[in-house]
């Protein structure tokens, strides 16, 4: 297989057993680096710090829930759309389709993306509207983080259709546009019960 073939539709390349074993160990390992990172999931695509630090289990109950709703909402559509679609095949989607995500919490950890922010806000707090206080090569970092960052969450979107038109077996572009569509307004009715 190749690596163009991976990133392109890991969902028509790998068995159903593959997709799931690593979409929980991503799970998994997503959660324990949202608790070691002391934030909280706050809707599918974002994160908070809470004023008391959440337990690991914590952690894991909230994600769970980030997984389940989409995934019930998707799979209700699916069946709607072409009544074979799977559980599993719907549920490998939910689960790998966020990898993107995990990728660019880790780089945020891994380039101390907090640090940063802190020094951003402490400039502006003290007038420093030019930013002329802050490394212009650490921002030059950051700026070339957030294209990453904005690609990966196209990314993200292109794995959830890809791996939707897989799972109901669909062609039509305004169906994957569907998809997205109600991922987004689920995604926002979320934050506000977190």
């Amino acid at each position: 297989m190749k690596i163009k073939q991976l990133f392109l539709n890991p969902f028509a390349d790998f068995s159903e057993r593959i997709l799931f074993i690593t979409g929980l160990i991503g799970f998994l390992l997503s959660s324990y680096l949202v608790y070691l990172s002391a934030e909280q999931f706050n809707g599918f695509m974002h994160f908070y710090r809470p004023e008391v630090a959440a337990s690991f289990i914590a952690v894991l109950k909230v994600h769970a829930l980030m997984v389940l709703a989409p995934f019930i909402l998707l799979y209700l559509v699916g069946v709607i759309l072409n009544n074979k679609t799977r559980i599993i095949d719907v549920l490998n989607v939910i689960l790998i389709m966020p990898f993107p995500l995990y990728f660019m919490l880790l780089l945020g950890k891994i380039f101390n993306q907090d640090k940063f922010t802190k020094q951003i806000d402490e400039a502006l707090k003290n007038g420093d509207h030019t930013l002329s206080s802050i490394d212009k090569g650490q921002m030059a970092l950051f700026g070339i983080f957030g294209i990453f960052a904005l690609f990966l969450i196209f990314y993200q979107f292109y794995l959830l259709v890809k791996g939707m038109n897989v799972a109901v077996n669909n062609k039509k572009i305004w169906v994957g546009m569907l998809f997205v569509a109600l991922y987004f307004m689920l995604d926002i009715g979320i934050q506000f019960y977190f």
